[in-house]
């Protein structure tokens, strides 16, 4: 993985970069692509952001452990294959653009908050070379001004998500993560990973933090799979 990053590295520096989306070169994001990126619409869950008819204080997509959430877009193209791009192609280089959309469209936080993203797990992280939940974080990071702290670990090694069901995804992130030994543990913690599917993984962190000491846990996304009524 080590040997096709720097690869990719070489290549970026011979030719211009290309849309991610379109592959028309120019840029990350062309302008006619990232216009397209929907937001969410309005909220209709107080809780967890989720567009909705009518308001609600919470409803039945809200995570469980998770006092509050945000996410930037929904997840309809072209924003799964510009994440695809990042986690698969190793186009680090979005990450900093998928930021900018956190930082746009979602609501920085207040006091004493420290960031806190999604790892990985360990083979995962080895074969991609990154962590993509660590990357967006370090670059919301500059503009929150708020600092990242790896706090969480995964404790075991379980099959991708994607394309799992949302009961199989509950069940291989039951129990998965733990607070990392000797790191000072903050009162409130937000949670920042690129895509919420079902909110299990987010789930499980949420859990985890709050075993660890984590008095209030808040979640912020690039994108999130939005339900139907």
């Amino acid at each position: 993985m080590r040997v096709a990053q720097r690869i990719l590295d070489l290549l970026d520096l011979l030719a211009p970069p290309a849309c991610a989306a379109c592959h028309l070169p120019g840029s990350e994001i062309c302008a006619e692509c990232s216009g397209a990126i929907a937001a969410p619409g309005s909220v209709g869950c107080a809780r967890c952001g989720h567009p909705w008819a009518v308001s609600t204080a919470r409803c039945a997509e809200c995570p469980s452990a998770v006092d509050h959430m945000q996410f930037a877009a929904a997840y309809v193209d072209p924003v799964p294959v510009v994440i695809t791009a990042l986690k698969d192609r190793g186009r680090r280089d979005l990450a900093g653009q998928f930021a900018r959309l956190i930082v746009t469209r979602c609501a920085p936080p207040g006091g004493d908050v420290c960031l806190v993203p999604v790892p990985l797990t360990r083979e995962r992280e080895r074969e991609r070379g990154f962590n993509q939940a660590g990357l967006i974080a370090a670059e919301i990071a500059q503009s929150w001004h708020r600092p990242v702290v790896d706090l969480l670990q995964r404790v075991r090694d379980d099959p991708p998500q994607r394309g799992s069901s949302a009961t199989d995804r509950t069940v291989n992130v039951r129990g998965a993560f733990a607070v990392r030994s000797g790191l000072a543990i903050p009162p409130e913690a937000w949670l920042v990973d690129d895509v919420c599917t079902t909110g299990a993984t987010l789930a499980a962190c949420a859990r985890a933090l709050r075993r660890g000491g984590v008095r209030r846990v808040g979640a912020v996304c690039v994108a999130r799979v939005l339900r139907q009524p």
